[in-house]
């Protein structure tokens, strides 16, 4: 029953957020978070969503060129992390946007999400690691797989 009510509270949670992720960058990367890893693909632009398509076509239910969580930019997450969680626009045009995330996982971290407008929503066309091992899941994606 607890975990029913947890369940319930969160997707009430995301609800605003999901709705609003049509029309603010910061919302679809506000819903990007609070949706599961498993139903990340509708975040993606279009050709991030290829990329990774391939990278999963590739690994064939192996682990990919990622492997690592990249909305926390580590393997594991610790404790409290999305309560440090803090969302903000750095530029926003009519046509793309970059949002930043910051929060605590183990260390500082810092993220940047660019992105792009597709079908008269905002989509995540790449993400990046601004602190610590830089990196940016397009040229992740796009590096042969070993």
């Amino acid at each position: 029953m607890r975990g029913l009510l947890l369940a319930l509270l969160l997707l009430l949670g995301a609800g605003p957020a999901l709705a609003q992720s049509a029309s603010d960058p910061v919302g679809t990367v506000r819903a990007f978070y609070a949706a599961p890893s498993t139903d990340e693909l509708r975040f993606y632009a279009k050709a991030l969503r290829a990329l990774y398509e391939r990278d999963q076509r590739e690994a064939a239910g192996e682990v990919g060129r990622i492997g690592f969580d990249f909305r926390v930019n580590g393997q594991d997450t610790a404790k409290g992390w999305e309560k440090t969680l803090r969302l903000a626009t750095l530029s926003a045009g009519e046509d793309r946007a970059e949002v930043q995330a910051t929060f605590r996982n183990g260390r500082p971290q810092d993220i940047r999400y660019d992105l792009v407008r597709e079908g008269g929503r905002w989509l995540i066309a790449d993400v990046r690691a601004v602190t610590g091992e830089r990196w940016g899941l397009v040229a992740l994606l796009s590096q042969p797989l070993n």
